[in-house]
């Protein structure tokens, strides 16, 4: 996600939807009644003999009120329906359109307020992009291209000088491409990618070579070694994989912390709702998970406002994988504490 302009005093973000993750972390910001203004698709009547004929459609700037949220999973797009607040001087106000918000998508959100915990997780939207070195090679060519938030920069491209019927002098190659990929080794994941074979024997020398980052390796295909064969690692999802995985990782790590602390039972570590608006009023909140179901939850979301209050931080957890899910079956809310209160 890119956030292109902000100014959450007076109300508002425009952002831009960059992966498919970005429209789930759009669905757990927008709530009803706040308003969106967006480029759209807005069908054309006519009246025909008395009658309404559609004639096509039209794209325009429409800001529409929303009333109604709905996810279609199977095509990525959040879609968000309600009633024309402002358009064009054609367009009725006060009529129902819906806007569909999907990769590319810019869009402006409005609200009478926005809670921090919304403004953190657009913010966390925007910066969960980790660098990765994503490589794609064939026995031929290697090209390198380092992915960070701004998009991705190709840094060097490697013609493998040795004839292909060399089997030793390919070794060769295959050592100099795990030499290159270690020299970007400080980055959080690395992808080897490419038509046939290579990808698997550089692995093997990186396993061999250099097994302190054999654990950031994510293997893939694509049909070139060039730079459209990164274009293709871009489109197809592996990225948003990679993207999870960070997010795993740091949703793990804070709930572990958590988990350590009930089975030490310090005192430092509590769940269930009474006990976190308890701890809260002492302020001894330090940080306050709460799972991405409870989040919606008008009593949830005002001690989520009342524990930022207190310049405590509130974590979301995501049921997607085994330790938020575990998180969830305690019921969802829980605490870390800055001191004990019993």
């Amino acid at each position: 996600m890119n956030i292109l302009r902000a100014n959450f005093d007076k109300g508002f973000v425009k952002i831009k939807i960059d992966v498919n993750d970005d429209i789930w972390y759009l669905g757990d910001v927008i709530e009803l009644g706040d308003f969106i203004e967006a480029r759209t698709m807005r069908s054309l009547f006519m009246d025909r003999e008395g009658k309404k004929t559609k004639v096509g459609k039209k794209p325009m700037m429409l800001k529409i009120q929303v009333e109604k949220k709905d996810f279609q999973t199977h095509v990525n797009c959040l879609r968000l329906t309600g009633k024309i607040v402002e358009g064009p001087e054609d367009v009725q106000l006060g009529s129902y359109h819906t806007i569909e918000v999907s990769i590319g998508s810019i869009l402006t959100i409005y609200k009478k307020e926005w809670k921090n915990y919304q403004i953190d997780r657009l913010r966390e939207a925007q910066t969960k992009i980790p660098e990765v070195l994503i490589t794609v090679m064939d026995s031929n060519l290697a090209t390198f291209g380092l992915l960070k938030r701004s998009g991705v920069k190709i840094v060097s491209e490697l013609r493998n000088p040795f004839s292909i019927h060399e089997e030793e002098k390919q070794l060769e190659f295959y050592k100099k491409l795990a030499n290159e990929v270690n020299k970007s080794s400080n980055v959080k994941k690395i992808i080897l990618a490419g038509p046939g074979f290579v990808k698997e024997h550089v692995n093997k020398i990186i396993n061999d070579k250099f097994p302190e980052i054999k654990e950031k390796i994510i293997i893939d295909s694509t049909s070139s070694a060039t730079e459209s064969g990164i274009n293709e690692i871009l489109k197809k999802g592996t990225m948003e994989k990679v993207i999870k995985e960070s997010e795993i990782v740091k949703e793990s790590h804070i709930i572990q912390e958590l988990f350590v602390h009930l089975q030490k039972d310090d005192g430092l570590g509590i769940y269930g709702l009474e006990q976190i608006k308890e701890a809260n009023s002492f302020g001894a909140v330090e940080t306050f998970l709460v799972s991405d179901e409870k989040i919606r939850d008008e009593d949830i979301e005002r001690l989520a406002k009342e524990v930022e209050m207190k310049g405590s931080k509130v974590e979301i957890i995501s049921k997607t994988h085994e330790l938020g899910e575990q998180f969830h079956r305690i019921g969802g809310l829980g605490a870390i504490l800055r001191f004990r209160i019993y």
